[in-house]
């Protein structure tokens, strides 16, 4: 299977989806009201945690460069 890139866009408004269909849940379910604030702050941070992991997990690995430390350049080794 060919892997794809991910649609930000559509992770967004389903996350907002998911979040409103809760809080309504929560509230129909105990009586509760929650405060909206609160909902987008965690959203937020959850947002941003997977945006750092996705950054520190995408990071290019640096080569591996073998260096001869015991020759200089232009002198020949006999």
């Amino acid at each position: 299977m060919k892997r794809h890139s991910t649609d930000m866009l559509a992770l967004l408004f389903g996350l907002a989806f998911g979040a409103t269909g809760a809080v309504f849940l929560v509230h129909e379910a105990t009586g509760r009201a929650v405060d909206p604030a609160w909902v987008s702050a965690i959203g937020f941070v959850v947002l941003g945690c997977i945006a750092l992991a996705a950054t520190l997990l995408r990071r290019p690995l640096a080569p591996e460069i073998d260096v001869d430390v015991d020759s200089e350049p232009g002198v020949e080794q006999s």
